[in-house]
């Protein structure tokens, strides 16, 4: 996974995409592929937010419910939300949640269902749309 397509990641988010010698953000810059840079934050290359979405992939459209209630079994899935994870079935734990397809909003914290195939699964949202848990319904 890249690093997120935020204003809020850290060195340490870049140092652990880009694998640099030291980790420092010059050593960053050497060491980083040019192509992995997302050519609308690239910049100068000579900032921490030229790193925004480096190494990014597109984010994947899944539809889930809208987060209602703590007993999302029974809610309709109903609401699109883009996740960087690829698992078409739904996101699972690790993954982030955005309301847009840009990434740049996270989804709220929450309690929401996603559909699998005829069954479903309960997906947690902690802060800033990262998926903490999911089971089935």
């Amino acid at each position: 996974m890249g690093v997120p397509n935020t204003t809020t990641f850290t060195l340490q988010n870049v140092v652990d995409v880009v694998n640099p010698t030291t980790d420092d953000l010059v050593d960053c810059f050497a060491d980083a592929v040019a192509s992995k840079f997302d050519s609308n934050y690239e910049g100068s290359k000579n900032q921490l937010l030229n790193f925004r979405n480096y190494d990014g992939s597109t984010l994947l459209q899944i539809t889930m419910s809208t987060g209602t209630t703590k007993d999302t079994c029974n809610e309709t899935v109903n609401t699109a939300y883009w996740t960087d994870g690829s698992d078409s079935s739904g996101p699972v734990v690790g993954d982030i949640v955005y309301t847009n397809s840009s990434g740049t909003a996270f989804l709220a914290g929450g309690y929401y269902r996603s559909q699998m195939g005829s069954s479903g699964s309960k997906v947690t949202i902690g802060s800033n749309g990262l998926v903490t848990a999911r089971s089935s319904c």
